[in-house]
């Protein structure tokens, strides 16, 4: 052990890993928080899908990567709903503001709502009347959005019927 680690508290990660001389397994490294995740590469139509996905694969953000964008150090990121829950716990843990969290079925219901808005105007964005260049490039992209969205929902999602639509008894 290292002189400079008898007090970690308040350090920042690097610092912690440092002092610590890169062992953090069994070493309370609070107030940071670590979760295991694993970074995916997967290929697109333009470059390549990079996600951070938690211990149960569920996505946590992601990009897509392109030879135009190694040139610099910031990128548009989604950030998904998993790792916008976990931020939300840091935040109440470390009283900084968090969004109130609003009744699971009235939430499900809205974004359910809005995926049917969103398929809609992407249906609408693939009626044609000519087949152009621009309108197969726009096809390519929503297929590959919607394939990416639907394998993204049926990984988070129940599998059977009888998990999706629990008996009367749940009422």
């Amino acid at each position: 052990m290292h002189g400079d680690e008898a007090d970690l508290f308040g350090k920042t990660y690097d610092q912690q890993m440092k002092a610590t001389g890169g062992q953090s397994e069994g070493v309370d490294i609070a107030p940071n928080r670590r979760i295991a995740a694993e970074v995916v590469f997967e290929p697109v139509l333009n470059g390549v899908r990079v996600t951070a996905r938690d211990a149960n694969h569920r996505l946590l953000w992601g990009f897509i990567g392109s030879q135009g964008m190694l040139e610099h150090n910031y990128c548009p990121v989604a950030v998904y709903e998993t790792l916008q829950e976990h931020l939300s716990v840091a935040l109440v843990r470390h009283n900084l503001p968090a969004p109130e969290p609003g009744d699971p079925l009235v939430d499900a219901g809205e974004a359910l709502a809005a995926l049917e808005a969103t398929v809609r105007s992407l249906r609408d964005a693939i009626k044609i009347k000519k087949v152009t260049k621009p309108a197969v490039d726009r096809a390519r992209v929503i297929a590959r959005l919607a394939r990416d969205a639907d394998r993204a929902i049926r990984l988070e999602a129940p599998t059977t019927r009888s998990q999706t639509h629990q008996s009367a008894d749940d009422s």
